[in-house]
Formats: C-alpha cells, sequence, structure tokens
C-alpha cells in the first residue's frame, strides 16, 4: 500500500525515530523468574492467621512445604482442607483519572493428610517416631484484574501539535514511530505491533517527494457528520488525525490475570526425645497463569471509530525442589527453628496470540470497514531456577495459654536464572537484568491465645522488595483469625489482608504508565480431622 495525497500534515520529527522493541517483550523473562521466586508459606487457616510463622512451629499439615520437622510433633494422624475466597482490588491513576476494578476467586489453600507413626509415653526410648505428610500448598497466587483509562493527547504550539517521539501519545503514533520504509515506499515490519498496525491500515507509506517516502498514520479527520473536509473545488482534503487536546484519543485497558503456583509436598518429620525435631520434604511444582489484556482507543471525529488490542498469554509448566529442616526444644516453653528450602528447577512453556482489530466509519477502495489482523506465536519452552531460601525461626509458649512465634527469611533474587530456551534462544538480557535484583528478606510475626477449646491469632508479614528502581515493591500483610478444636476435629478461619502493593504498567512502549496499587484479602478455611 502506497499512497500519494493532495495534503498531508506530518511531523518530520517521526523520520528521526525508530524503535526496535518486539511485542514479545511482554512476555518478559526476568519479570516471570521474579514472579515465581515470590512466593509465600500460605497453608492451613491457622498458619495464615499467624502471618505465615512456622519455622519454629510444628503440629500443623503446613510443615509439610515450609519446614518438615514440624511433622515431628503430630501424636495422631490427620486429614484437612482449607478453601479459600480471594478478593483483589486494584485501584489506578492514569492521565489524571481514577479507576479501580476488583475480582472474587475461589480456590484452595491447602489439602493434605499425615500419617503418624510415633511411640507412646510408655516406650522407653528417646526415638519417639515421627509422621509422614503429603500436602498440597497454594504457594503463589496471579489472580489480579486491572482497568485504567484515560484522555491522551499532543501539546499545542501557537495551534501546531507538538509530538514527542519518547512519549507517543496513542498506539498509531507509536509504531509510525517504530516502523522504517526503504526507498521503494515498502514498510519495514521492525516489531509485532507495527505488523498489527500496517495490515489493519491504520499506518501506511506515502510518498513526499519524488522517490522519497515516510511512515504517517492512515486516519483522517471529519467532522461531526463523518464527512471528509474539502477543498475549493469540492474535493475531499485527507488531513492526518492526531490526538490534541480539544479532540483527545480515550484509552482504556483492562488485564484479567488467572492462575497461581501450587506446591505437592511428600514429607517426613521425626522427633528425638521431644527435643530435637528434623524433617525432610520433596516439593513438585505446578504452575499456570492467564493473562488477558484487552486495550482499546477511540480517536475524536476520526475515520476511526475505534481500535482494539486483544493479547492472550499462557504459561504452564511444572518444577521440583527439596525443603531439610531442623527444630530444637532448649528448654520447654521454647523452640528454635531452621529450614533450607533448595533451588526450584521449572520446566515451562508459555504461548500467545496477540489481535488488533480496526473499526471504520467505512469501506473504502482499499480496505474494508473491520479490519482485523492476528499473530499467534508457537508455543516456547524454556526453563527457570528460582533460588533457595534459609529461614530461621523462634517460638515463645507461655504455657498453655498461648504462643507467639517469629520467623526471619532471606532469598537472594539475583540467583535466579532462565535458561534452555527453544533454538538455542538467548536469554542474556534477561539473566543481565536478574543480576539486578538484590537480595531481600522476610519477616513474619504472629500469636495464638488459648482459651480451652477456642484458639484467637494474629500475624503480620512483610516481604521485601528485591528491584532497585523507584517503585516500592514490598508487601505488607496483618492477618487475624480463630477456631475451635476438640479431640476429633478442628475449624479454623484465617484473614489476610495486603496493605498495598504498587506497580506501573503501559499499554505500549512510550506510552504513559498507569501507576496500579493493588489490595488483596483472602479468607481462608480449614477443616481437619483426626485418626
Amino acid at each position: 500500500m502506497k499512497k500519494s495525497l493532495k495534503l498531508i500534515l506530518i511531523s518530520l520529527v517521526q523520520l528521526c525515530f525508530v524503535a526496535g522493541a518486539q511485542a514479545q517483550d511482554a512476555g518478559d523473562f526476568s519479570a516471570t523468574a521474579l514472579d515465581l521466586s515470590r512466593t509465600y508459606p500460605g497453608g492451613s487457616a491457622r498458619m495464615q492467621a499467624l502471618g505465615g510463622a512456622q519455622t519454629a512451629l510444628g503440629g500443623d499439615i503446613s510443615s509439610a512445604s515450609s519446614n518438615p520437622a514440624g511433622l515431628g510433633f503430630f501424636n495422631r494422624s490427620e486429614f484437612s482442607f482449607s478453601p479459600t475466597f480471594n478478593f483483589v482490588y486494584a485501584d489506578t491513576d492514569y492521565l489524571n483519572t481514577s479507576t479501580s476494578d476488583s475480582k472474587l476467586n475461589f480456590n484452595f489453600a491447602n489439602l493434605g493428610v499425615v500419617l503418624n507413626k510415633s511411640k507412646g509415653d510408655l516406650v522407653d526410648s528417646k526415638w519417639r517416631g515421627g509422621s509422614f505428610g503429603i500436602s498440597l500448598n497454594r504457594i503463589a497466587d496471579f489472580q489480579n484484574r486491572i482497568t485504567y483509562e484515560g484522555n491522551s493527547f499532543n501539546q499545542l504550539d501557537n495551534g501546531n501539535i507538538v509530538l514527542d517521539p519518547n512519549n507517543p501519545k496513542d498506539f498509531i503514533e507509536y509504531t509510525v514511530l517504530a516502523a522504517g520504509v526503504n526507498n521503494n515506499g515498502d514498510i519495514s515490519i521492525t516489531n509485532d505491533f507495527v505488523e498489527l498496525a500496517y495490515e489493519t491500515y491504520l499506518i501506511d507509506a506515502f510518498q513526499i517527494n519524488g522517490n522519497e517516502f515516510m511512515v504517517d498514520r492512515d486516519i483522517y479527520v471529519v467532522d461531526e457528520n463523518g464527512n471528509l473536509p474539502v477543498d475549493s473545488n469540492g474535493d475531499p482534503v485527507y488531513i492526518p488525525a492526531f490526538p490534541e487536546p480539544q479532540y483527545p484519543t480515550r484509552q482504556y485497558e483492562t488485564i484479567n490475570s488467572k492462575g497461581g503456583t501450587y506446591q505437592v509436598s511428600l514429607s517426613y518429620g521425626g522427633n528425638y526425645n521431644d527435643k530435637l525435631y528434623f524433617g525432610a520434604g520433596l516439593g513438585i511444582l505446578s504452575v499456570d497463569r492467564e493473562v488477558e489484556r484487552l486495550y482499546r482507543e477511540t480517536p475524536t471525529l476520526t475515520t476511526l471509530n475505534q481500535l482494539e488490542l486483544r493479547d492472550n498469554y499462557t504459561l504452564s509448566g511444572i518444577g521440583v525442589n527439596a525443603t531439610l529442616g531442623i527444630i530444637g526444644r532448649p528448654i520447654t516453653s521454647l523452640l528454635l527453628g531452621l529450614s533450607y528450602t533448595t533451588p526450584s528447577y521449572y520446566a515451562l512453556e508459555q504461548s500467545r496470540e496477540i489481535t488488533l482489530g480496526a473499526d471504520y466509519l467505512q469501506s473504502t477502495n482499499y480496505r474494508n470497514s473491520y479490519e482485523e489482523w492476528t499473530i499467534t506465536y508457537d508455543p516456547f519452552t524454556y526453563n527457570i531456577t528460582t533460588p533457595s531460601r534459609l529461614s530461621g525461626g523462634i517460638t515463645y509458649f507461655f504455657g498453655k495459654n498461648g504462643f507467639i512465634s517469629g520467623d526471619i527469611e532471606r532469598v537472594n533474587y539475583h540467583r535466579a536464572k532462565v535458561q534452555n530456551g527453544d533454538d538455542g534462544f538467548s536469554f542474556s538480557p534477561d539473566n543481565q537484568a536478574i543480576d539486578r535484583f538484590e537480595s531481600a528478606f522476610n519477616y513474619r510475626v504472629g500469636a495464638e491465645y488459648r482459651i480451652e477449646m477456642f484458639r484467637v491469632r494474629a500475624g503480620y508479614s512483610y516481604m521485601g522488595d528485591p528491584t532497585d528502581d523507584d517503585i516500592d515493591h514490598a508487601e505488607n500483610r496483618v492477618s487475624f483469625g480463630g477456631g475451635i478444636r476438640t479431640k476429633d476435629f478442628f475449624v479454623d478461619l484465617g484473614v489476610v489482608s495486603s496493605m498495598g502493593r504498587t506497580s506501573t504498567i503501559s499499554p505500549y512502549p512510550g506510552a504513559s504508565a498507569a501507576e496500579v496499587t493493588n489490595q488483596n484479602t483472602t479468607a481462608t478455611f480449614s477443616v481437619g480431622f483426626f485418626f
């Protein structure tokens, strides 16, 4: 498609900008490595209410994944399950417009069984036996829903549109700046967004002088009735339509994320003389993630009614790790715990499909009133190694009235690695980005008060920020709950509320960024039976 028009208003600054960012970069591998590395203890409602502080606290099915030594505290077998309601809420600020969105999700935080083989008090042996535990634990949650919108426009200088090559004000402007063109008028498809825009007739190559061509937008100004302006001879005049203060482009995007990471733990914990508890476990991990992005632009008084970009991304895979743990009881009321989880090794596959639809006022001799183009990526396989985790904990008991427990955990996020991509794909840029991650500490503290069969609990946790950018990615959570415990069964409730996590997101490279603040509240119910 090459056209020569009577009147074309183009800013020559466009000739000086070439962008090489690929749309595939939206599946940022370093970001994926970070997301898989930032896991939380989760587990039963009891442990969630305690802020996840469990390194030096046993007798709970959650120990199978966090510190297997805790299984050594069991003196009878147990089956339990923990359904969860997860409510996520996101506030966004984009181009001076505030928007909110939310989502409710149901899943299982924990499911498991402990098979106890301990020795009775009458047996004269320091070896007190132990327990084998099998648990399914949700250690990461990708559920989220973000919506932002706002009016985008270029500034005017004495009535002339001023284009900023570093901050294109709409999707079309970005693709114009990113595309190249040769002396024959053939557009260079420098990235996937350029291909989408070109194939849906949003951009084209135009002849401006002899054999000189340049890329520009292929949408034009119309009046309130949808008609092109005309010259003195009554011929239509094609004036490229740019976002400006009086005629802005409305930008809107919804991002819906689903899925999570589950760990199946096969663990054993032993008990020596009620003084030393030790354990080991094998973790089998499963990752499932879907991200659906729907982005719309609605310009004002142009030949284009609306463009819609749909981007669907999926990630799935399995992984494996191992955990070793020990808990000591130097005095009756004090427990000291230590656990180490090896790096987790993931085999992953991701796929992606992006579709751009352009809805025009009417058809022309070279395009329809609606044009659509889809790019489907072949499934891509690779491996990610996430860093090991070292946790220490302490628990102090106030007789039979309750206890207070605290954990500290260190994670070296820069030890993550992406490798073994299809066709020798190089992950060097991603691993260089990972090298810039920092080590971080996570803190967890919780307390339980006992009144006969009733339990009241509260906790707090802090997940450190491993990045060095200007955004605080640390996460604070407060929790509370309670329950009842009899000789045959228990019922617990744990409520966890995050205190806000900030991030930024842009619809396309160079666009203004939306500031996102996420809040998350989960309510977990645990029901268990002893046998």
